[in-house]
């Protein structure tokens, strides 16, 4: 092999090292573009889940959940789920998993449901839908891929679904947002 051709290959090498580096920080700083401090939210995320069944229906039998800590909920096939309320944005997804849970906050104010797949996210309060706030999602974060805001009241049962995406579970966690 000539000086020549080896010098060659060595600079191929040392620029494909090169890129994979710089995609593999892009990746990671995906996950530092949110506009809103999520530095709690991707605290949580890195816990390990709890695995539970969300349920295909309203009633007593939901899971319940608690605000910090992150799940792993099993859905089910969207054709076989009961919402509480219908979702906000009705979508038909072929192939779709949805489900429910419940929760509680002690005090009202602005919370955030982050999930890691595209499911369509409500808060309901009996049996009226909770207008979201704000979202945001980064392609190359994964935990969390999606941020729902929400202003909930104190001390009411409130159901979450998921709905419209066809991941047959979603990590997700309920934090309060940081206040300014």
């Amino acid at each position: 092999m000539s000086r020549l051709t080896a010098s060659k290959l060595l600079t191929g090498a040392l620029l494909a090292a090169a890129l994979c580096q710089a995609a593999a920080a892009a990746d990671a700083d995906a996950c530092k573009r949110f506009k809103w401090d999520v530095s709690h939210e991707l605290a949580v995320m890195q816990q390990t889940p709890q695995a539970i069944t969300a349920a295909a229906g309203p009633g007593a039998h939901l899971p319940q959940l608690d605000v910090g800590r992150l799940y792993s909920l099993k859905l089910a096939d969207q054709s076989g789920v009961t919402f509480a309320a219908g979702p906000a944005k009705a979508r038909s997804v072929p192939g779709a998993h949805a489900g429910l849970a419940q929760f509680r906050v002690k005090k009202a104010g602005r919370y955030r449901v982050s999930i890691t797949t595209g499911h369509w996210v409500d808060v309901v309060d009996g049996a009226q839908l909770v207008p979201s706030v704000d979202f945001q999602g980064h392609v190359g974060c994964e935990r969390p891929s999606k941020i729902v805001e929400f202003d909930l009241p104190a001390q009411r049962t409130l159901t979450l679904q998921f709905s419209a995406a066809t991941d047959s579970e979603v990590i997700t966690a309920i934090t309060a947002a940081a206040t300014p």
